[in-house]
């Protein structure tokens, strides 16, 4: 069912009331001799204020993001544009090996290129035809919904407004969905019962209360009632619509709509990400969940976890080769090592749950992980999965330098954090370890530091207390600059302005999850990490994973691959060293110097360690 969980958008007291099925009329636009198109007056929303181009943009989003209307899809893989615009899974793949982005082209999750035919394009009477575009609807649930192709047809007309007794200019666009079925019967569940599904936006510049009209219009199946399912659905995609075209923000980047998050998307591509994350949900999901022992919600953890494992799976084949076990069987031959095997190996930073750990040990890649606190679920695990989790606490070298632990008698183990070289350092939600995790990668060798992914959440100083850092300086300055246009405001106008400042690039840096992330990022380009941020697809507010050293890797690994030396891409490593001490000694300045912030951090880590039972206990420690 589409999502319909917020306040209203439409102005419901201009419905009947009644139900849908006496409310119906013949279409005035899609008038046929062969087809009984029908709309409704509460399938209309008038008095919209919306330009054409803010509904184009919007139609466009909405071409390739379907999940936004239906929450049983996950995407559109888009198999044809007759603009060009709108890329195919085939054509993404492609840009991003281009762009250094990844190693190879993978031709097994993207089909080869198939020709789907559009269905014919309609003749609408004042309308013309401007744009086709065949995409393939994905099902979140692959078992229980199948995939279906679906031709749109964008129409474009101008003339006087409809109902209007004088001449007034109008544009309107016209978008018809029609989906690749013979019969009813090969519906799938996610998409309503019709033939073909319509939405008309009219506009009149001089119109009152407002320019704009939207509508819908749809072509049942013969002899088909209207069902209430079919009502709802109609009124919350009307509703949907609606919602959206008031958050588009229009822009000059037309392939995907305005709607588009720079940061979305702009690693990995979408499709290789969820086609991955999907198998993991079907392969590990059920099982961890009803094995769950902990006192928390296991779903949310099971599929959060699922979705970061995922993106690594296939960042990890972006910059090494390195493919999953089930993969390998297929792809190794007795002569050749498995794609798998330059893996140089991870560590997950306070691992928690270990559920990370576990489905990527499970997968094929060699690695463990560590928390200051032994949690319940290792004990669901295999005996060689619960071997690469331990119950150590982390001392970065810096304080263990400057302060080592004076207590002989701590029962738990310690570490300085000088894994493998090369080790990719996973830092998932980990808190106090969250500005640490560059530092960590660059202590391993700073010659060639290693390539991290940090996803932040809690904000800790560098000796571990709570911390919210200041937002970046520019940050200031464009916040000055918009005050200084734009008064202040009171009401619900001052909370719609703030909601939508925090999705631009100074509204976000400006929290603390914002400063946060932006203390890392610096903290990595400090040390001459080349640092990329994207939002993860995961069901978490804490979204936004920093990776370090990303590119320089894939290079890295390409040219070893192709015969060349370990030192190359090498940096000046006393150079970075003191680079890396001097954001240390910086950082721990607020603390007293790096000696009180090396105290502060191991009585906070033996504390975390204790695990007295009292309070909530946090998800991951030092």
């Amino acid at each position: 069912m589409p999502r319909n969980t917020r306040k209203n958008p439409r102005d419901v007291t201009h419905l009947s009331g009644k139900p849908l099925a006496e409310t119906l009329e013949p279409s005035p636009i899609l008038k046929s001799d062969t087809e009984e198109w029908s709309t409704s007056c509460d399938l209309a929303e008038h008095g919209l204020s919306f330009p054409p181009e803010v509904i184009q943009d919007m139609t466009l989003f909405l071409l390739a993001n379907p999940n936004m209307s239906s929450s049983h899809l996950y995407r559109a893989d888009i198999l044809f544009d007759s603009s060009g615009t709108l890329r195919t899974p085939q054509q993404k793949e492609q840009s991003f090996a281009q762009a250094g982005n990844s190693n190879t082209t993978d031709t097994t999750a993207a089909s080869e290129a198939e020709h789907v035919q559009p269905i014919i394009a309609r003749d609408i009477p004042g309308f013309a035809l401007t744009r086709t575009v065949v995409r393939r609807l994905i099902p979140r649930n692959p078992n229980l919904d199948p995939v279906m192709d679906q031709t749109c047809h964008l129409y474009e007309a101008s003339g006087s407004s409809q109902g209007s007794s004088d001449e007034s200019p109008s544009k309107r666009s016209l978008v018809i969905y029609n989906p690749h079925v013979t019969s009813k019967e090969d519906m799938p569940f996610y998409h309503p019962l019709l033939r073909s599904l319509a939405f008309l936006y009219d506009f009149t510049p001089e119109a009152t209360p407002g320019p704009g009209t939207m509508s819908i219009h749809f072509l049942l199946f013969p002899s088909e009632p209207i069902q209430t399912r079919l009502e709802r659905t109609l009124q919350a995609l009307l509703t949907t619509q609606i919602r959206l075209a008031r958050g588009t923000r229009l822009t000059t980047e037309k392939s995907a709509g305005g709607n588009q998050n720079p940061v979305k998307d702009n690693v990995i591509p979408q499709h290789l990400v969820q086609n991955t994350y999907t198998r993991l949900k079907i392969k590990y999901a059920s099982d961890l969940c009803q094995r769950w022992v902990e006192s928390t919600e296991p779903s949310k953890h099971v599929f959060e976890d699922l979705s970061i494992t995922a993106f690594l799976i296939e960042l990890w084949r972006s910059m090494y080769g390195a493919v999953p076990e089930d993969e390998q069987k297929d792809t190794t031959s007795p002569t050749q090592p498995p794609p798998s095997s330059s893996f140089p190996g991870f560590v997950d930073v306070a691992c928690g749950n270990g559920v990370l750990v576990y489905v990527l040990l499970m997968e094929g890649y060699s690695g463990w992980g560590f928390d200051a606190r032994r949690r319940k679920t290792w004990s669901i695990f295999p005996d060689s999965v619960q071997k690469r989790l331990k119950e150590e606490i982390y001392i970065p070298k810096p304080f263990a330098d400057a302060a080592p632990p004076s207590d002989p008698k701590t029962d738990i183990a310690s570490h300085t954090g000088l894994f493998p070289k090369d080790t990719f350092i996973i830092s998932n939600h980990a808190d106090e370890l969250t500005v640490w995790t560059p530092l960590m990668a660059t202590l391993l060798c700073p010659e060639s530091p290693s390539p991290f992914i940090a996803i932040p959440c809690c904000s800790h100083a560098l000796s571990g207390a709570r911390f919210r850092y200041p937002p970046p300086k520019a940050v200031w300055k464009v916040k000055e600059e918009v005050e200084v246009d734009q008064p202040a405001e009171g009401g619900l106008k001052a909370l719609r302005k703030e909601k939508q400042d925090a999705q631009t690039d100074a509204g976000f840096y400006k929290s603390m999850y914002g400063s946060l992330t932006a203390k890392t990022m610096s903290i990595a380009e400090e040390l001459g990490y080349g640092v990329e941020r994207t939002l993860l697809r995961i069901p978490s507010t804490r979204n936004m994973a920093v990776i370090g050293g990303r590119k320089r890797t894939t290079q890295v690994w390409r040219e070893r691959g192709e015969g060349a030396v370990d030192e190359v891409g090498e940096q000046d490593g006393e150079l970075v060293r003191e680079r890396l001490m001097s954001a240390v000694r910086r950082e721990c300045a607020r603390d007293g110097g790096v000696d009180e912030a090396a105290k502060i951090w191991i009585e906070r880590a033996k504390g975390l360690n204790k695990g007295s039972g009292k309070g909530k206990q946090p998800e991951h420690g030092l």
